[in-house]
């Protein structure tokens, strides 16, 4: 490391003993220019796949930014408890990832204890943090201070329902505009031999445990959506509403009819994805993002004329027609307090920070532009440009800054910039992913306020009660429980951690200012 190396010489010049005080207690140094040197350390994770720590791409970011750069990484199935162990022992990185759900509840207790910086004097002064919406930042604020930075996911493009429109056209249907419309088209391909195989072995649609994936054709009836209101004026989740309680009574008529599999409960998600992929089932949920191509073509192996579209949303009984958006990000990274009072050193990381997140057109996607080829390693060695696109090489080789930026996420001036549809090579998915697009665009979003707030009783039971509930309403779908124990089951939610969670959410609103809203 660059700053291990000045170490060295000056030991070699001033003796050893003075050399090792003087490098142990120097925070930064400077380079030739007079620009400071800082070391920076932080702790992220992957999913897979994690890159050599003197991959190429460090020194590269070593020399760019003038700073030691210690990234570190872990496997997100150890990193909770490797972060925790971490945070517990006051060996706290410069900057912490976390990931923006499961581990809310560590971020925010620990954002209240006074682990982090606060960020909000920054935020004015970088391009892309500019950029975040308020609905963004209200998730990562607490008691007034916004205490982490969002990486960037498209808030519009959720996955929402698809259907086989080859199977539409097979038994002369149109595509469906309502409920019962939607009832009419599963049954008929569960009963209709909408593949011509002549066989009796198809369903209407997916379905799996915890009653994924979640069918709502608008967020009117999305059971993760606080849409509805109590008879006390407070946001309520959907789950528990009369709206979604028609959607279970729906499924319910398709499980008689044999358009849900028998043993839906005991998918899993992988489990329920490859029935729709085996071509088995007729209706499922995609989004335009990262679709694994390898899905598609195991469907075309078996049904080589496989055609996917999506749902357009129906209009609800109050005229809303539309999908909920998401929360706009997906993992967040917040900075240490003990940078309270080394601003110099946050403006080094936040311009870090910041120049991953420059969002590049695909035209600007290409070896010309001087920042883009930069933070892929520079074409023919860090990528590669295959039918006019960037190919990254593998991040065990390490060979790009993109591998070990604090933010890699380009945060998009909207989600149609991004152009998902061009990133795949299967005809049929890129085509999918075009319609998707369009008909978000055409479309209007329900910004759900869950996203914006954080309810301590949620992070800490909401799950398991949630969960309980689910398979409570399972039951009703096959009948093992009526529909008429539905009052029953919502009021044990409630009494269990629901009402307290209604309670927290609706104050939080408040204070925050919180206004759902259609965009």
């Amino acid at each position: 490391m660059k700053r291990w190396r000045k170490c060295l010489t000056g030991l070699l010049a001033v003796g050893l003993a003075s050399g090792i005080i003087a490098c142990s207690t120097q925070e930064a140094t400077e380079d030739s220019s007079g620009k400071k040197e800082y070391t920076i350390t932080s702790l992220d994770f992957l999913y897979e796949d994690i890159p050599p720590k003197d991959g190429e791409g460090v020194r590269m970011i070593e020399e760019k930014f003038n700073v030691e750069y210690r990234r570190e990484y872990g496997i997100y199935t150890d990193y909770l408890e490797k972060l925790s162990a971490r945070m517990a022992s006051g060996d706290i990185p410069d900057v912490i990832g976390f990931e923006s759900q499961i581990d809310r509840a560590n971020f925010f207790r620990w954002a209240k204890q006074g682990a982090f910086l606060p960020l909000n004097e920054y935020i004015g002064d970088y391009p892309t943090l500019k950029a975040v919406p308020q609905e963004v930042w209200n998730a990562v604020t607490v008691d007034g201070k916004i205490y982490a930075i969002p990486k960037y996911f498209p808030k519009k493009y959720l996955n929402t329902p698809v259907i086989r429109q080859d199977w539409l056209d097979n038994l002369g249907l149109k595509m469906p505009t309502n409920y019962e419309e939607l009832k009419e088209v599963a049954i008929a391909f569960a009963k209709n031999d909408p593949d011509g195989n002549g066989k009796d072995d198809t369903y209407g649609m997916v379905l799996g445990k915890d009653l994924w994936p979640q069918y709502a054709f608008g967020a009117y009836w999305d059971m993760n959506a606080w849409y509805h209101q109590n008879g006390r004026g407070q946001y309520v989740p959907g789950v528990i509403t009369e709206q979604w309680k028609e959607s279970i009574r729906m499924m319910r008529d398709l499980y008689r009819e044999g358009a849900i599999p028998k043993d839906f409960a005991v998918y899993d998600p992988v489990e329920a994805a490859k029935m729709f992929y085996a071509g088995k089932a007729g209706i499922f949920v995609r989004g335009p993002v990262e679709m694994p191509e390898a899905n598609m073509e195991a469907l075309q192996k078996i049904h080589p004329e496989a055609d996917l579209s999506p749902i357009p949303p129906f209009e609800a009984p109050d005229g809303s027609k539309g999908y909920t958006a998401g929360s706009g990000y997906y993992t967040m990274n917040a900075l240490s307090a003990k940078l309270k009072d080394e601003p110099g050193k946050v403006r080094r990381i936040l311009e870090i920070i910041d120049f991953g997140r420059r969002f590049y057109s695909w035209k600007e996607r290409n070896p010309d532009n001087e920042d883009f080829d930069w933070m892929y390693g520079h074409e023919g060695k860090g990528y590669h440009m295959v039918d006019g696109r960037p190919v990254v090489t593998e991040r065990t080789e390490g060979l790009a800054p993109w591998h070990y930026l604090l933010d890699n996420k380009m945060w998009a001036p909207n989600d149609e910039a991004n152009r998902y549809s061009l990133t795949y090579k299967n005809s049929a998915f890129k085509e999918l992913a075009e319609e998707l697009e369009k008909m978000h665009a055409e479309t209007r979003h329900y910004l759900n306020p869950i996203h914006q707030v954080y309810s301590e009783t949620e992070a800490r039971i909401g799950l398991e009660i949630t969960r309980n509930l689910l398979n409570e309403q399972a039951k009703m779908i096959t009948g093992d429980l009526p529909l008429s124990e539905w009052d029953r089951i919502v009021r044990r939610y409630l009494e269990n951690g629901g009402q307290q969670i209604i309670e927290e959410v609706n104050r939080e609103m408040k204070v925050k200012n919180v206004q759902p809203r259609w965009e």
